[in-house]
């Protein structure tokens, strides 16, 4: 298996959900997907919404494969983490996207946004959520 993480689960970030998880998962291997990606506010901090779409611009992020000892139980973690629900009401659902990567096209899954983008959503043309965020001084959510 493979996921491809764009924000608060990429490797780095300072939150005990990425940081259990990379214990299982192999490097980090660029990639990016076709969509629209946004960052939303929360009082904890800022987090991305990516928003599939064919035509869109590139969403940055990484790939990373499932090494042995990654089980169910981490792909509940991190469905926990981004509020991904088994009833599909979520703020995310996981689904298998195709990302491309310096070696190719690859599947993997993605937490992509399931719901309506809020107004108050800032949109991020560069596709790079924690640049986007660095440079403004946004705190992340963690």
């Amino acid at each position: 298996m493979r996921l491809f993480f764009y924000g608060t689960l990429m490797r780095g970030s300072c939150n005990p959900v990425a940081s259990a998880l990379h214990e299982r998962l192999g490097p980090a291997v660029p990639a990016r997907a076709a969509g629209w990606l946004f960052a939303l506010p929360d009082p904890e901090g800022w987090y991305p919404a990516l928003v599939p779409d064919a035509d869109g611009p590139a969403v940055q992020g990484h790939v990373y494969e499932a090494l042995p000892g990654f089980g169910p139980a981490d792909l509940a973690a991190a469905d926990a983490w981004e509020g991904c629900r088994a009833d599909g009401r979520g703020d995310y659902r996981r689904e298998p996207i195709v990302v491309s990567t310096a070696q190719g096209p690859v599947c993997a899954h993605a937490y992509v946004w399931n719901r309506e983008v809020p107004r108050h959503a800032v949109r991020i043309d560069s596709g790079d959520f924690h640049a986007f965020a660095a440079k403004r001084g946004w705190p992340l959510f963690r």
